[in-house]
């Protein structure tokens, strides 16, 4: 035979197959604004889906070969029969980003699949954080495929109400957690915990702020330390370092002499006290940060007043 003949049959063969597709009506899952894939005579085709907005299983009728339109939403039964054919691959649900569910493998020893970081899931349906599911893999996505009915809900109830307290991933102490199940809840709290954090630190700064722009001073900057915050800020364009109490601001050590009374003022009024000095004609400074006397002198020579 030529090799024109068998190009010929070729051509017949796949025009055969389009035909036969175009006449003909197919089941898939179809995400919202995206394509669905088919494959004809081998070759894969991407068609857009009308309506666009339709998300879900749906049976479809081509009506060219870059279009295919809505027959109807497929029924339980079908949709069961098409997951099937994929292999099965059990997930822990780890977040959700709007409508997006993302997942970790449940076993980490199924070494079918090389997977790295977190999975989207398709089209999952009335679950809950940290359930474990099935989903089904086509080689291009992971579809949901069903609750695991193996696991334990209660274990996904725990993992949930610790994240609501805010439990540290190494302090988990339920029996039975699995190493997936105690990353699926990792992912989930470390952003939580550093958004949590990034709230409170922008909360302290205001305050911080607050208290010295009250007092006609200017915050450069602060650390954080136990229980006690470090502020630099400026007065009348000059620089000053005074550690302050979390809890109410109450000064521990002003950076300048007050005699040993720095406790019975908070950082609001020791701004004023500053701009006050300045005015009439200085101060001593205390502490390395300031460029002045060292602490434990300072101390020694003015012992902590009562307040």
């Amino acid at each position: 035979m030529s090799k024109s003949k068998h190009v010929d049959d070729a051509l017949n063969r796949l025009a055969t197959a389009e035909a036969r597709f175009l006449a003909s009506e197919f089941l898939a899952p179809a995400i919202r604004n995206s394509r669905i894939q088919v494959r004809i005579a081998g070759v894969i085709c991407a068609l857009k889906v009308q309506p666009p907005d339709f998300e879900g299983w749906g049976l479809f009728r081509p009506e060219s070969h870059s279009e295919a339109r809505l027959v109807r939403p497929c029924r339980l039964a079908e949709r069961q029969r098409y997951l099937e054919l994929f292999p099965l691959v059990r997930l822990v649900l780890a977040g959700r980003q709007n409508d997006q569910w993302f997942a970790l493998p449940a076993h980490h020893a199924d070494s079918r699949f090389r997977v790295e970081g977190l999975i989207p899931v398709r089209l999952v349906e009335d679950v809950q954080l940290f359930e474990v599911i099935e989903s089904r893999f086509d080689g291009a996505q992971f579809w949901y495929a069903g609750p695991e009915p193996r696991w334990d809900p209660v274990t996904a109830a725990y993992l949930r109400q610790a994240l609501d307290q805010m439990v540290h991933p190494d302090q988990l102490s339920r029996p039975g957690l699995t190493p997936e199940e105690r990353a699926a809840y990792a992912t989930s709290y470390w952003p939580r915990y550093e958004a949590s954090e990034e709230a409170r630190r922008s909360r302290e700064e205001v305050r911080l702020r607050q208290a010295v722009e009250h007092a006609g001073g200017q915050l450069k900057g602060y650390l954080e330390r136990q229980d006690v915050y470090t502020v630099t800020y400026e007065v009348d364009g000059q620089r000053h370092v005074s550690a302050v109490s979390k809890d109410d601001l109450s000064v521990q050590v002003a950076g300048i002499c007050l005699s040993g009374e720095d406790e019975k003022f908070d950082l609001h009024s020791l701004v004023g006290v500053i701009r006050e000095a300045q005015g009439e004609g200085g101060f001593v400074r205390v502490g390395p940060e300031n460029q002045g006397m060292a602490e434990e002198q300072y101390w020694r020579a003015h012992p902590r007043q009562p307040g």
